[in-house]
C-alpha cells in the first residue's frame, strides 16, 4: 500500500530523466517533436475510439462460441494506450506500445456444450 504513493512520486522524475537522457543523445528538437507527434497521436486514438469499439464487437460477434479475452478488452486497452501517448514522456510512450501489442490470451466459452445457459456438471448452480 505504502509503495503505490511512492511510486506515483518517482514516476514524473523518471520521465524527466529519461527525456533528458534521450534529448542528450538524439538533440532536444527532436525529442520536442517525438513528445508532440506522440500526443497528438494519442488525442487522435481517443477521438476515434468509438470506431475500434464497433469493431471489436463485429469481430466478437462472428467468432462464434469462442473469444479471447484479450479480444474483448482491446477497447479499454486501446483507450488506455491513447490516454498514455497524451502523457509526455518516453516511459509512458513505451507502456502504450505494450498495450498496442497484440496478444491473444486463452479463449472464453460463451455457450456451454449442453447448449443451455448454467447446464454443466454442476448441475447449473
Amino acid at each position: 500500500m505504502r509503495a503505490l504513493p511512492l511510486l506515483l512520486l518517482i514516476y514524473p522524475f523518471a520521465e524527466i530523466a529519461a527525456l533528458v537522457a534521450l534529448a542528450d543523445r538524439i538533440g532536444g528538437l527532436a525529442v520536442f517533436l517525438l513528445v508532440v507527434l506522440s500526443s497528438m497521436l494519442g488525442l487522435w486514438m481517443l477521438r476515434n475510439q468509438k470506431l475500434g469499439a464497433l469493431l471489436t464487437l463485429g469481430s466478437v460477434m462472428r467468432q462464434g462460441d469462442k473469444v479471447s479475452l484479450y479480444s474483448l478488452l482491446w477497447p479499454l486497452r486501446y483507450a488506455l494506450a491513447g490516454l498514455l501517448f497524451l502523457l509526455p514522456g518516453l516511459l509512458s510512450d513505451i507502456a502504450a506500445i505494450l498495450l498496442l501489442l497484440p496478444l491473444k490470451g486463452p479463449d472464453i466459452q460463451l455457450r456451454t456444450p449442453g447448449g443451455a445457459p448454467g447446464a454443466g456438471p454442476a448441475g447449473g448452480r
